[in-house]
């Protein structure tokens, strides 16, 4: 993403929400001897190691910082870079881990600087298809756990509504019934995280036939049917939390481990 003039650290923000984008933020939080950049300092870093807004020092700060920002957008985690001259840390590559980057501050100063470097992605997005009370039961979790989110309530609409390009998307067939082909048809289009279908192992069957023979044989190894975590669940409210738990866990553990139905 280009930020064409120069804004201030909230516009920027802002603006790359907006867009979906993710990005770092590094902030200084510790300074020793002579440093151009001092505590509480901070920059934002785009997803390609540049800095959008903010200010850190010279070269031989930001370069490891640009550097780690988009580690940490490939990693998932946070990480403090730690420049140091030599007569302060040796063997600075042995003090590395999954949480702390050591490096060599060559500036003639030899300041010595620890920057924090945490990651921000775009908010999830939940893509409901359907207008049942299941439907609109899981609308109001996505805005309580602060998901972006669309409703199909019509296959139509799909095409007036933009999604995030680099964001998480977890999709969930609520049709029951009301255009259920054509909302998996199109959801598969989509290239979600997680995609799933509220409706019986039996009618999925039945839905699958048709799916493969119209071709879409390897499109519906995507699905999850039915959506949800066993809870017993009866209403529409318990089957919408029993969905979005689903969708938590997967979201933070990478995979789904509790009992399904």
């Amino acid at each position: 993403m280009i930020i064409k003039t120069k804004q201030n650290f909230d516009e920027v923000i802002d603006l790359l929400e907006k867009n979906g984008s993710s990005f770092a933020i590094a902030t200084v939080i510790r300074t020793m001897s002579s440093t151009a950049a001092k505590p509480g300092m901070k920059a934002i870093i785009s997803d390609k190691g540049e800095i959008l807004s903010g200010w850190l020092g010279g070269g031989c700060v930001t370069s490891a910082v640009c550097n780690t920002a988009k580690e940490t957008l490939n990693f998932k985690k946070p990480k403090l870079v730690v420049l140091s001259p030599d007569d302060l840390k040796k063997d600075l590559k042995e003090l590395d881990n999954d949480q702390t980057f050591h490096k060599k501050n060559y500036c003639p100063s030899e300041g010595s600087m620890d920057i924090f470097v945490e990651p921000f992605y775009p908010k999830p997005e939940l893509i409901v298809y359907g207008n049942t009370p299941i439907a609109n039961e899981l609308i109001k979790f996505a805005e309580k756990f602060s998901f972006n989110f669309v409703q199909f309530k019509d296959l139509e609409e799909n095409q007036k509504l933009n999604l995030k390009q680099h964001s998480e998307k977890y999709i969930i067939i609520a049709t029951q019934g009301n255009s259920d082909l054509s909302a998996i048809k199109d959801a598969i289009k989509i290239k979600a995280n997680y995609t799933g279908l509220i409706a019986s192992k039996k009618k999925f069957e039945a839905l699958k036939k048709i799916l493969i023979s119209e071709g879409f044989q390897e499109n519906i190894q995507k699905i999850t049917c039915p959506a949800g975590i066993y809870i017993s669940a009866i209403m529409p409210e318990e089957v919408a939390l029993s969905i979005f738990a689903e969708i938590i866990e997967l979201k933070r553990s990478g995979q789904i481990r509790s009992k399904k139905f």
